[in-house]
C-alpha cells in the first residue's frame, strides 16, 4: 500500500460511528490525565516546546510530533524553545525542560535508561520525556500510536485518523522496554524510519545516530575466518586452525592456541577503530562446521561438559584484550549447535554477550511451545542461572518456502515471553531477510515489533488491529484467513504439525484448507475498492 490517510478510529460524524470494526490493541493502561483539546476546528491550541539547547533526539521528537499532530488535525503546530513560549500558553513539553522541573511531575524522579519514556499531564499541559538515546522519540510515538491511534504498519503506509478537533486524555505512565535488541529480522523491517516509529532496535534497520542510533555491529556473526583469515595464516600456521582426526583444517579456529587469541583481538581492535559508532562485535564460530577437537580443546570441552567451554574461554580472553581499548563495546558470541550447552564453571566476562540460538528447538519442532521441548529450555535456563547476558537468535519462518504460510503466531509470542523471563536482553526473530515477499511479512514484523517492545501485548488483538487497520474494506475475509491459520495450529500442533521441521513441505496444507484460503482471498479481492488494497 502507498502512503494513505485512512479513518480508522471510532469517531463520530453526524451521529454515525465510523471505523467501528477497528480496535486499538495498544491502548495504554493506567490513570488518564485531563482531556486536552490539542486542535479545534483545524487550529492548533498548543505549542510544542523543547529546552533551549535540545539534543538532536529531542529536536527529532518535537519535529515528528508537530508533523503527525498536523496530519491528525489539519492544524499547524509550531515548535519553539521554552524561553520563547508566551506566558500562559498551553504547551507540549519535550525532554527535561525547565517547565517540567517547575511542574512537580513525578517524571522528574524516574530512571528511563536509554530508550524508556514517560508521559504526564499537569495543569492541562503535556510532558513527554525519554531516556538517553531514543527515549524522547519513543515517548512521542507512544503518544501517537497508543493514545491517538496512529499506525505505520509498513514502510510504505501511514494510517492516520483525521480529526480537526483533536482531543486526548493521555494516560500517565512510564515504560522501559525489557529488551535492548528488538529485531524482527525480515526484509520488511529493514528501514530506519519504520524502525524508529515502531520502536525496534536492530542492526539492519539503520536509525541515524542523531535520532538515537541502533544496535550497531562491526561484525555480525560467524566471524572466525574474518578475524584470522585462513588464506593469510593456514599455509604457515595450520596450528591456528581446527583439528579433526589428527588433521588440521581451516573450518574453525583452534580456540586453545594463545597466538590465535592475540591475532583475533588485534583484528577486532583494528575493525573497531574504523567504526566509532559500534556497540557490538561478534567473536563467533563459523557456521555448520564442528569446533576444534585438538587435545587441548577436547580436554577443556570434556572438563566443562560442552564445546562452549573452550569457546567461552577463548572469547573471554579476546574480550579482555579488546575491552582495554574499547570498554563500552560488547563482545558477542554464539551458543549454537555444539556450543549451545553452557560450560560447568567458565562464565562469560562482563563485556560478553552470549547469543543463544534456538536450533535445538525451532529446527525440529517449530510448532511446539518451548516449554514442550526439553533441550532448548534446559540450556537457556542453565545459561540464565549462571548470570549470562543473553541475546536470542530464533527461527520463525519456513526456510524452504518463504512465501508459504507459517502458522506459528502462538509459538513466537510464547517464545518471546519465555526469553524475557529467562534473562534475555535481546531477541532476533529470523525470517526472510534477503528479499521482500515473505508470507504476511508486514503483519509479522509489525505484530512482533510490538511484542518485542512489550511482551505482554495480546497476539490476536494485535493481528486484528493490523488486519482491520491495513486492509480496510477487505479486512473481514482476510481476518477469516488469519483465523484459518490460527485454528490450524490450535487443532494440529500435536498431530500433523508435530515433527515436520522448519523446512516443512507445502503439502502440510490439505485441500480443505486451500479451498477455504482461496475463498478468503477471492472475497477480499471482490471487496477491495482500489488497486492498492488488491
Amino acid at each position: 500500500m502507498k502512503p494513505i490517510l485512512f479513518v480508522l478510529m471510532a469517531m463520530l460524524l453526524g451521529g454515525v460511528a465510523l471505523g467501528a470494526t477497528w480496535k486499538n490493541a495498544l491502548t495504554p493502561k493506567g490513570p488518564q490525565g485531563s482531556e486536552l483539546t490539542l486542535a479545534k476546528d483545524g487550529q492548533a491550541q498548543y505549542q510544542i516546546v523543547t529546552r533551549d539547547r535540545p539534543t538532536t533526539e529531542e529536536r527529532k521528537a518535537a519535529a515528528d510530533l508537530a508533523q503527525w499532530l498536523g496530519e491528525l488535525s489539519g492544524a499547524s503546530f509550531s515548535v519553539m524553545t521554552e524561553s520563547k513560549l508566551v506566558t500562559g500558553a498551553k504547551f507540549l513539553s519535550i525532554g527535561p525542560t525547565k517547565l517540567l522541573a517547575q511542574s512537580g511531575s513525578p517524571l522528574l524522579w524516574v530512571k528511563l535508561g536509554d530508550e524508556g519514556y514517560g508521559i504526564d499531564e499537569q495543569d492541562g499541559n503535556l510532558f513527554l520525556i525519554g531516556g538517553a538515546t531514543r527515549g524522547p522519540i519513543n515517548a512521542v510515538y507512544a503518544l501517537l500510536e497508543e493514545d491517538l491511534g496512529c499506525r505505520w504498519y509498513s514502510r510504505f503506509s501511514e494510517t492516520i485518523p483525521y480529526r480537526p478537533t483533536l482531543k486526548v486524555r493521555p494516560v500517565k505512565r512510564t515504560y522501559v522496554p525489557p529488551l535492548a535488541i528488538r529485531d524482527p529480522f525480515y526484509w520488511e523491517a529493514f528501514d530506519g524510519t519504520w524502525s524508529l516509529r515502531n520502536r525496534t532496535n536492530a542492526p539492519d534497520a539503520k536509525v541515524p545516530e542523531e535520532w538515537g542510533g541502533h544496535a550497531a555491529y562491526v561484525l555480525f556473526v560467524h566471524t572466525f575466518s574474518t578475524l584470522v583469515p585462513p588464506d593469510k595464516y593456514f599455509a604457515e600456521h595450520p596450528e591456528y586452525f581446527s583439528e579433526h582426526n589428527g588433521q588440521r583444517d581451516p573450518g574453525q579456529l583452534c580456540m586453545s592456541n594463545p597466538e590465535v587469541v592475540k591475532i583475533a583481538a588485534e583484528s577486532a581492535r583494528r575493525l573497531l577503530r574504523g567504526r566509532p559508532d559500534a556497540q557490538i562485535i561478534s567473536i563467533s564460530q563459523n557456521d555448520s562446521v564442528p569446533c576444534c577437537a585438538c587435545a587441548d580443546c577436547k580436554a577443556l570441552a570434556e572438563a566443562e561438559g560442552s564445546m562452549a567451554g573452550p569457546l567461552l574461554n577463548f572469547v573471554n580472553a579476546v574480550a579482555e584484550e579488546v575491552g582495554k581499548e574499547f570498554p563500552k563495546v560488547r563482545i558477542s558470541t554464539l551458543a549454537y549447535l555444539d556450543t549451545s550447552m553452557p560450560p560447568k564453571t567458565i562464565k562469560p566476562q562482563q563485556n560478553v554477550i552470549v547469543r543463544l540460538c534456538t536450533d535445538s528447538h525451532a529446527w525440529a519442532e517449530p510448532f511446539l511451545l518451548i516449554e514442550e521441548t526439553e533441550t532448548f529450555q534446559t540450556r537457556m535456563k542453565a545459561w540464565a542461572a549462571m548470570g549470562a547476558d543473553l541475546s536470542i537468535w530464533d527461527y520463525t519462518c519456513n526456510f524452504s518456502h518463504y512465501a508459504g504460510p507459517m502458522p506459528n503466531w502462538q509459538v513466537v509470542t510464547d517464545s518471546i515471553r519465555f526469553f524475557v523471563e529467562h534473562n534475555a536482553k535481546g531477541v532476533m526473530l529470523q525470517g526472510n531477510y534477503q528479499t521482500p515477499g515473505t508470507a504476511e511479512g508486514f503483519m509479522r514484523t509489525w505484530v512482533w515489533a510490538k511484542q518485542l517492545w512489550d511482551p505482554s501485548l495480546d497476539t490476536l488483538a494485535l493481528m486484528k488491529d493490523f488486519v482491520y487497520g491495513y486492509y480496510g474494506e477487505a479486512a473481514d475475509p482476510i481476518w477469516d484467513y488469519e483465523k484459518l491459520l490460527w485454528d490450524l495450529w490450535e487443532r494440529e500442533r500435536h498431530t500433523s504439525l508435530k515433527g515436520v521441521g522448519i523446512r516443512y513441505p507445502m503439502t502440510l496444507f490439505d485441500e480443505g484448507f486451500m479451498t477455504e484460503a482461496r475463498d478468503c482471498f477471492r472475497r477480499a479481492n471482490a471487496l477491495a475498492e482500489d488497486e492498492e488494497t488488491v
